[in-house]
């Protein structure tokens, strides 16, 4: 990714994130029947062993699958400081401002037509799909940055990208979130690793100013 491309992303991560909040939380909204429609089309194919896989999947991006992989690359020298931290800043900030700040300013309610299992708090945005795409996004771009082998840079994108979207699936699947939802957490994770990675560069500039006087 190209750091000309990031406030771009962040502008349009940002804009996506104001439409779909104005169109969830505006009463008789379009996008009501979306939700409804693409929930239905999901429900269409419940099956236990889904079930159980979608469940397992939505314990698989929660923070406590989360933390001892930080853990890791926070104790071990080589990956503290180039890895560890910088993953461990991103994710702590999107735990909180998903689930702490965000649905509580909206205090949108889930979806209610048949859920699969028993979530809690506010439903919008949908923060398993948020810190998905903030932690998984952040990994790839550390095994772009530090990995020299192409074929595993490759190979660990595309299953990123398919843990993203699985995990947003499941959460629809599974009847605790909307496509809103979803697009919501999308989007302001997006917005999240754009500003860390604006944050770091702005640090890394100035660090490199300093070492010159």
């Amino acid at each position: 990714m190209k750091f000309k491309a990031i406030p771009f992303i962040l502008f349009t991560s940002l804009l996506i994130f104001i439409i779909v909040t104005v169109l969830v939380v505006t009463e008789n909204a379009p996008t009501a029947n979306l939700n409804h429609a693409f929930y239905f089309f999901i429900a269409d194919q419940i099956h236990p062993t889904l079930t159980t896989i979608a469940t397992l999947i939505g314990h698989l991006t929660h923070w406590y699958s989360y933390a001892p992989i930080v853990l890791i690359l926070l104790i071990i020298p080589r990956t503290r400081m180039e890895i560890g931290l910088r993953i461990a800043i991103v994710l702590s900030t999107s735990a909180i401002l998903g689930p702490l700040v965000l649905k509580n300013i909206f205090a949108i309610d889930r979806p209610t037509i048949n859920q699969l299992i028993e979530p809690g708090g506010f439903g919008y945005p949908s923060g398993h799909s948020m810190n998905a795409v903030v932690f998984f996004t952040a990994c790839a771009i550390m095994v772009l940055r530090h990995c020299k082998n192409k074929t595993l840079k490759i190979c660990f994108t595309v299953f990123a990208v398919i843990a993203i979207l699985l995990v947003g699936l499941s959460r629809i699947y599974l009847g605790v979130h909307t496509v809103t939802d979803v697009i919501g957490g999308y989007s302001a994770g997006i917005a999240v690793i754009c500003i860390g990675l604006l944050v770091e560069r702005h640090i890394t500039e100035k660090s490199k100013k300093n070492a010159r006087r």
